[in-house]
C-alpha cells in the first residue's frame, strides 16, 4: 500500500494489472466485479481490456481485436454505443484472422464513470462479442491537477527488487519511473 496520496492523506492501494502492464488504483476492501454472461454468438474477436473482474482507474484504453468488421462499437453501462477506431496492425492475429489489420482501441477517462461496478459490451457490425463487468476506482474527481508524488514499492515484482512509481497527470495514474 502506498501512503500519502498525490496531495492528501492516505489513499487506496495500487494493484498490478497484467493486461495494462501497469498499476491501477483499487478501492480498499473492494472485490472485483465478475463477468456478465455473454448471450451473443461468438465471433472471431476478443476484448482484451477491460478484463472480466478487473480494476480500472485513470485514463485508460478499451482495446482488442476483431477479424473482419465494418464497424466496432462499445457500450458502457446503459450509455450510447460509441464507434471505436478499428483496423490497426496486430501481427498476433494473423494466425486466427489471416491478416493483421484487426486491432481496435478507444481512450476513456474511467474517472468519469465514478466508483463502483461497471459493465462494458462490445459489438462488431452490431453483433455483441463481449460483455464484461469490472470495477472503477477514482480519487474522487474526474481529473486531478497540480499534484505530484513518487513512491517506492519494495519487493515488486519479486523479492529483493524495488520499483518506483510516480503520479502522472496525463495518465491520471501512476507510471513506473525506476526499477532495481
Amino acid at each position: 500500500m502506498l501512503t500519502g496520496s498525490p496531495e492528501s492523506a492516505d489513499f487506496d492501494p495500487v494493484r498490478w494489472a497484467e493486461a495494462h502492464q501497469n498499476f491501477v488504483i483499487v478501492s480498499a476492501g473492494a472485490n472485483p466485479a465478475s463477468a456478465v454472461p455473454l448471450a451473443a454468438a461468438l465471433l472471431p474477436a476478443r476484448l482484451e481490456s477491460p478484463q472480466p473482474g478487473s480494476f480500472e482507474s485513470g485514463i485508460g484504453l478499451i482495446r482488442g481485436w476483431v477479424c473482419d468488421a465494418d464497424t466496432v462499437e462499445v457500450q458502457i453501462n446503459d450509455g450510447l454505443r460509441q464507434r471505436v477506431a478499428y483496423g490497426t496492425k496486430r501481427s498476433d492475429t494473423v494466425a486466427v484472422c489471416g491478416d493483421a489489420d484487426n486491432g481496435f482501441g478507444y481512450t476513456v477517462n474511467w474517472n468519469n464513470l465514478g466508483n463502483g461496478r461497471q459493465r462494458l459490451r462490445a459489438f462488431a457490425d452490431g453483433l455483441q462479442f463481449a460483455d464484461v463487468a469490472f470495477t472503477v476506482t477514482t480519487l474522487g474527481m474526474n481529473y486531478l491537477r497540480g499534484v505530484s508524488g513518487e513512491y517506492t514499492l519494495p519487493n515488486f515484482p519479486q523479492a529483493g527488487k524495488t520499483t518506483t512509481v510516480r503520479w502522472a497527470e496525463p495518465h491520471q495514474n501512476f507510471v513506473i519511473v525506476g526499477y532495481r
